[in-house]
């Protein structure tokens, strides 16, 4: 089924909590409402006809750079200095937070991306864990890198960094730290690593070293 008429169906269900349906030649998309999101994810799964059974990937989105349509520029992402201290900057993110949804039915083969988009201060969304199980690592991942809770998910912890991080190192506004459990920091570029391979170095040679 195309994209449009499963968007037609959901919107039947859904009413005013479908918003929108975006047309792109990359992958279209419908963006529901934050409070209907759970609704819609099990109205897909569930229909004859949609029975999208897996949820591919969830991802968050930070739009801060870009207006509600999309255009614009991205800001800058902060990183460290020549000489390894974090950089800083006072601008304040004020763009908006977001999560895509890619589901696919085996079924009917045919996919679907689900969008929703809110503000960053209140980065709270339903889960859908008990929609498709691998929505608890999906979504543990984006509150770990984004920041975006998922309100209901039955272990909501970090997946990638350790409970006691700082921050959400996938925002835009994220400011790189100087240390970690009293540790410093110091962020140096690629090159000047001294355990980088030499341009000139040989071919990786898969004999195994002797020790």
């Amino acid at each position: 089924m195309e994209p449009k008429a499963i968007f037609d169906l959901l919107t039947a269900h859904l009413g005013e909590g479908a918003a929108e349906y975006r047309e792109n030649d990359i992958e279209s998309w419908a963006c529901v409402s934050v409070a209907r999101i759970a609704d819609a994810c099990r109205f897909l799964r569930d229909t004859e006809g949609l029975e999208f059974g897996q949820l591919m990937c969830l991802s968050g989105i930070d739009w801060d750079g870009y207006d509600e349509n999309g255009k614009g520029k991205s800001v800058a992402i902060l990183g460290y200095e020549a000489d390894g201290t974090p950089e800083t900057s006072d601008r304040v993110a004020d763009g908006e937070l977001g999560v895509a949804y890619h589901l696919y039915s085996h079924t009917c083969d045919h996919k679907f991306t689900l969008r929703l988009r809110f503000p960053r201060d209140k980065a709270t969304v339903p889960t859908v864990s008990d929609i498709w199980s691998t929505a608890r690592w999906h979504e543990r991942e984006a509150w770990d890198l984004m920041g975006i809770r998922f309100e209901g998910h039955p272990d909501p912890r970090r997946i990638l960094l350790s409970e006691d991080w700082v921050g959400h190192p996938l925002r835009k506004d994220y400011q790189m730290p100087d240390q970690w459990l009293n540790v410093p920091l110091r962020g140096q570029p690629y090159a000047n690593n001294p355990f980088a391979p030499a341009d000139d170095a040989p071919a990786g040679d898969d004999t195994p070293a002797e020790g």
